[in-house]
C-alpha cells in the first residue's frame, strides 16, 4: 500500500470469539527466500469504544532469488593405501617396485575442504566478456555466433524494485574439457542415487550488474538463448547450477537447428533457409506468450470480488485506503469489514487493547483477508470480509455484475490470443524439428560436419549447461598411486583426464580407483602444489597393458608455468591437437 491516510473505525459492538484465528508463519516465508516490502502510516483508529494511534501496514511478498554461494564448501574424501609393510606393484614401466604408505604420513588426510567451484590453476580461468544493455529497452548479446535476447523491462534488484538505466552483463562459454578444468565447475550430475559426469555441448555463465550490485530477471521475463554447439545430437538437457544447494538441477530440453560449416563436395548453401526465418519467429512467439501471460495475471489479480451482505449483530469496521492498493475493491462504495463467523481463536477483550501495529493483507485464495495486530511480542491475527449494508449491498452487486462481464470479456480474449499463439509456436517448433531430422540426414549421407543452434529459455542468472549425462569409461580399472618424474608424491591431488570422441572431462579424485577405456584415446594430468602441470600422455595409456590391480601413474611435469587459458591450450596441443576442434566434439570452425 501506498503512504496514504488510512482511517480505522470499528463499530461499538465486540468481536465475537469465533472471529480471530492465528495465521503467521515467518519462518517459512524465510526459507523459502520471501521479503517483505512494508508501507507504514499513523492514522487515528477507535477499537473497543476508544480512540487510539495505530500503525497499519500493508505487506507485499516478493520473491527473491537466492544469492550465489560460490564459497559453500564440500570435502573431497581421500582414502590412502595404509600398510604396515612393503608391498609389490607395478610401475608406469611394467617393472616391479616397492612402495611403504605410511599411516602418519602427509598423503593420509582424511578429507581436504575446497570451495564448490575451485579453479584448479591459480590465476588461470576463462574470462568473461562484458556487454551493456539498457535495462528498458532490452536487447540481443553475439558471442561466437551464440545469441542471447533480452527482453524489455527484464531485471530486478535484490528487493524485488524494477532496474532502469544501463546495465552490465558478463557472459562467457565453456567449449571443451580445458575450459571446463580451469573453470573449476562441478562436472558431475547426481541422479536416483547415481552419479555421473556431463558430456558437454556447450556450458555458459551470464551474470547481470548495475553499479557493481547483482541484478535478476524477472518472473516472466525470461531469457532466449541461442548457444553453438559442435556436437552431432538434435537435444541435449539443460541444467542451472545450484550453488547453494551444490547441485545441477534440470531445467528442460533444449532444441537444436543444424547449421552447416564445412561440406566434403557438398554445397552448403541449400542448407541456409533451416536457420534465420524459423529461429527469429520462435523467438518473437515465446516473447508473446510471456508477454499475454502478464496480461493474463494483471487481469486476475484486478479481478472484482463478489460483494457479501454484512451478517446482522457482527462487529463491523471500515478501513479507509488507497484503492490502488486493492483493485479488486476499487469499484465499490460503502464497503465496511467484519471478521470471519469460523474463527475460534478470537477473545472479547481483543476489542480494549490499544495496539502498536495493525495490517491488512489479502488471502492466498483471494476471497478473504487477515487482520493482524500486534501489541510488544503479543500477536493475532484473524480472518475478515468486505461487507455491505442494506440498499448499498444492491448498488454493490449491480456494479460487480458490470465489472465481472468487463473483466471475464477481456481474460477470454487474452486467453484465446494466448492459445492462438502457443498453437503458432508449437507448429514453428514441429516444422523446425522437421527440418532437423532431414538436414542431419543429409548431412550424414554427404559427410557434412555442422555446428548447430541449441535454442532455450532461462529464468534466472548464472551458470547454465547443455549436458548429457554419462557413466565413467570401463575396460580398466586400476588402484592407482601418483608420482612425478621428479619423485614427488601426487597421490593427494585429483587425476584430471579426458577421452577422445567424447567431450568430457572426468576426474579421479585421491584414494579412487582410476577407471579408464584402454581401447580409447586417453590424456591426463595433475596440478602440482607449485601450480605446474604434470601430463600422461596417450602414449603413456597405451602402454599400461593392465586393466586390474595396482599400478603406479608416472607423469611428467611440464617445464612452462601456465598463465592463461590460450597458454593452457597450446600446452596441450602436442598431445591432444586443438582441443576446440578435434578431440572431444566435432571439427568446427566458426
Amino acid at each position: 500500500m501506498k503512504n496514504s491516510k488510512i482511517k480505522i473505525e470499528t463499530g461499538s459492538e465486540k468481536l465475537t470469539k469465533e472471529e480471530i484465528s492465528t495465521n503467521k508463519d515467518f519462518n517459512k516465508v524465510y526459507k523459502t527466500y520471501t521479503t517483505t516490502k512494508t508501507n507504514t502510516v499513523k492514522t487515528p483508529k477507535k477499537f473497543g469504544g476508544m480512540t487510539t494511534m495505530v500503525v497499519v501496514t500493508t505487506t507485499v511478498v516478493v520473491t527473491t532469488i537466492g544469492a550465489w554461494k560460490y564459497w559453500s564448501y564440500h570435502k573431497t574424501a581421500y582414502q590412502p593405501k595404509v600398510s604396515m609393510a612393503s608391498k609389490s606393484s607395478t610401475n608406469s614401466n611394467g617393472n616391479a617396485k616397492t612402495t611403504t604408505a605410511s599411516a602418519n604420513s602427509s598423503s593420509a588426510k582424511a578429507a581436504v575442504k575446497h570451495p564448490y567451484i575451485n579453479p584448479p590453476l591459480k590465476g588461470v580461468n576463462v574470462p568473461y566478456k562484458t556487454y551493456s544493455v539498457d535495462a528498458t529497452k532490452g536487447g540481443t548479446l553475439t558471442f561466437n555466433n551464440s545469441k542471447v535476447a533480452i527482453p524489455a523491462a527484464a531485471f530486478r534488484d535484490a528487493n524485488g524494485k524494477d532496474i532502469t538505466g544501463k546495465v552490465d552483463i558478463k557472459y562467457r562459454e565453456f567449449r571443451n574439457a580445458a575450459d571446463f578444468f580451469a573453470s573449476g565447475i562441478p562436472m558431475t550430475y547426481d541422479s536416483a542415487g547415481k552419479q555421473y559426469t556431463f558430456e558437454s555441448a556447450g556450458m555458459m555463465d551470464i551474470r547481470g550488474y548495475q553499479n557493481g550490485k547483482e541484478v535478476f530477471i524477472k518472473t516472466g521475463k525470461d531469457v532466449q538463448v541461442s548457444m553453438i554447439t559442435t556436437e552431432r545430437k538434435i537435444s541435449y538437457n539443460i541444467y542451472e547450477l545450484d550453488t547453494v544447494n551444490q547441485k545441477w538441477n534440470y531445467i528442460s530440453k533444449s532444441k537444436s537447428v543444424p547449421i552447416p560449416v564445412a561440406a566434403a563436395k557438398t554445397d552448403t548453401s541449400k542448407f541456409a533457409a533451416i536457420v534465420a526465418p524459423e529461429r527469429k519467429e520462435v523467438q518473437q512467439l515465446q516473447t508473446s506468450i510471456a508477454s499475454i501471460k502478464q496480461d493474463e495475471a494483471k487481469l486476475e489479480k484486478a479481478k472484482p470480488m463478489e460483494p457479501k451482505k454484512a451478517t446482522t449483530g457482527k462487529n463491523t469496521f471500515n478501513i479507509d485506503a488507497d484503492p490502488t492498493d486493492y483493485p479488486e475493491l476499487s469499484v465499490y462504495k460503502n464497503l465496511i469489514w467484519e471478521p470471519d463467523a469460523a474463527d475460534k481463536n478470537y477473545k472479547p477483550s481483543y476489542a480494549t487493547i490499544t495496539w502498536d501495529d495493525a495490517s491488512l493483507k489479502r488471502s492466498a485464495d483471494g476471497n478473504t483477508y487477515n487482520f493482524t495486530v500486534k501489541k510488544g511480542q503479543e500477536e493475532h491475527s484473524f480472518i475478515v470480509h468486505p461487507v455491505f449494508e442494506g440498499k448499498d449491498y444492491d448498488v454493490a452487486k449491480k456494479e460487480y455484475d458490470k465489472k465481472y462481464e468487463e473483466y471475464q470479456t477481456a481474460f477470454d480474449k487474452r486467453k484465446a490470443e494466448e492459445k492462438k499463439q502457443q498453437e503458432a509456436y508449437e507448429a514453428m517448433l514441429a516444422k523446425i524439428k522437421q527440418q532437423q531430422e532431414e538436414a542431419a540426414k543429409r548431412m550424414v549421407t554427404e559427410n557434412l560436419t555442422y555446428a548447430a543452434s541449441s535454442y532455450f529459455t532461462i529464468h534466472n542468472f548464472g551458470i547454465i549447461n547443455s549436458d548429457s549425462p554419462q557413466n565413467m569409461p570401463r575396460g580398466a580399472e586400476l588402484a592407482a598411486e601418483y608420482t612425478d618424474n621428479n619423485n614427488d608424491n601426487l597421490n593427494e591431488y585429483d587425476f584430471y583426464m579426458i577421452e577422445k570422441g567424447k567431450n568430457t572431462l572426468f576426474i579421479h579424485h585421491p584414494g579412487h580407483n582410476c577407471k579408464f577405456n584402454p581401447k580409447k584415446e586417453n590424456f591426463a594430468w595433475i596440478v602440482t602444489p607449485d601450480n605446474m602441470l604434470a601430463i600422461y600422455t596417450v602414449d603413456d595409456f597405451a602402454k599400461i597393458g593392465a586393466t586390474r590391480g595396482d599400478f603406479t601413474f608416472r607423469l611428467k611435469v611440464l617445464e612452462k608455468k601456465i598463465g592463461s587459458m590460450d597458454e593452457l591450450k597450446e600446452a596441450f596441443k602436442p598431445y591432444v591437437g586443438n582441443l576446440d576442434q578435434q578431440w572431444g566434439g566435432r571439427s568446427a570452425t566458426l
